[in-house]
């Protein structure tokens, strides 16, 4: 008799190996059908079993398993022919092996496992309602919609036994897509996941912002995580959230309105900035930044932070924000000029009225005209 272990699939020996070894072929009869249920099950997003399962995976009018497309009469009879003997594996072949003692000998077993190894070849080619790869590749389309009602139908054909998978292939691939894109997903995604389930994503995350240099791969939990980011373990927190400090002081925003990387990277601390750990750090990073007179940092930190000066402004280490800028709108710096005139508080602006009714831009006054 020939080796079964060249004739049939990898994956399914790899299930039955061990009773077939053995000598234990009923047992190797029955894994063989575990394992086509096993498929017929990812392949449909079903949790059912036997006959259940195949009628709802491959029967009606449009079902969730298509062996072909079901236009014309042969490939209908096709389908149901298939469903008919998938039925029957399970009813003369895995019910009286479950129910009642059978001996299977090798022949049985051989002759039974390759016609199960020629069913499992034609559920491969046929076409299935989900699979996480078809689900991903939709989530990083090019043209996803912006949209909770979107990501809703998406997640409406996710099966319930894989919405943790999936969640954390979503992790796993956030660099890849757009954000904002994935934020909908992520949101859908996380209110179906048991508590359980959320804390082992919430572990993932603490993991990898515990050890990751990438700045890139801290902006994305924080999207993901913004506002459940106390939850993640605090050494993991206290990690990121100081690389990102680092970035204020390295940010710059020109005039015109043009951020280098480190700035990209610093806006997104305002996203945590109510549950950071790290709050004098920051006042003290925007401080120095104020405190630098160079015009792209402080243009950076007022557009981002300027909200929560009254904030952060008792945590900082050094003088007050009100202290510079006095000091700077006495040497006539337009940038704290314009921060205080378009988003200044009323006491700000009451507070530095005289300052900024004799205001003179000394870029203004060597204009030749």
């Amino acid at each position: 008799m020939s080796d079964l272990k060249d004739l049939i699939e990898e994956r399914l020996w790899n299930f039955i190996k061990r009773n077939y070894n053995s000598e234990n072929y009923t047992n190797a009869v029955l894994d063989s059908i575990q394992f086509v249920g096993d498929v017929i099950r990812e392949k449909s997003g079903l949790d059912g079993d036997g006959n259940t399962l195949v009628g709802a995976a491959f029967g009606g009018e449009n079902p969730r398993i298509k062996l072909n497309k079901l236009k014309t009469e042969t490939e209908k009879n096709i389908q149901k022919g298939i469903e008919s003997i998938l039925r029957g594996i399970y009813s003369a072949y895995r019910n009286p092996r479950s129910h009642s003692k059978t001996d299977d000998s090798e022949r049985d077993a051989f002759e039974i496992i390759i016609f199960l190894n020629h069913l499992l070849k034609v559920i491969d080619k046929s076409t299935g309602r989900f699979t996480v790869d078809l689900f991903l590749k939709r989530v990083f389309d090019e043209d996803f919609v912006q949209s909770k009602k979107y990501s809703d139908l998406l997640i409406k054909d996710v099966p319930s036994n894989k919405y943790f998978e999936i969640t954390v292939e979503i992790f796993r691939a956030k660099e890849s897509g757009k954000i904002h894109n994935l934020k909908f997903i992520w949101e859908g995604l996380m209110e179906k996941l048991s508590e359980n389930d959320k804390k082992e994503i919430t572990s993932l995350a603490s993991e990898e912002l515990r050890f990751t240099d990438s700045l890139s791969k801290v902006v994305r939990c924080i999207a993901l995580f913004k506002d459940t980011w106390e939850e993640l373990d605090e050494d993991a927190r206290l990690r990121s959230e100081n690389k990102l400090i680092k970035c204020i002081g390295r940010g710059e925003k020109s005039v015109t309105g043009n951020l280098n990387q480190d700035a990209v990277y610093a806006t997104w601390l305002p996203q945590i900035l109510k549950k950071s750990l790290l709050k004098s750090e920051i006042a003290d990073a925007i401080y120095d930044a104020i405190e630098s007179k160079d015009l792209d940092k402080q243009r950076l930190v007022l557009d981002t932070f300027g909200h929560y000066f009254d904030e952060l402004e008792p945590l900082a280490f050094l003088e007050s924000f009100d202290h510079l800028f006095e000091v700077e709108l006495k040497n006539g710096n337009g940038v704290i000029y314009d921060f205080i005139t378009r988003r200044g508080s009323k006491e700000r602006k009451i507070k530095f009225k005289e300052l900024m009714d004799s205001f003179v831009d000394p870029s203004e006054d060597n204009l030749p005209f």
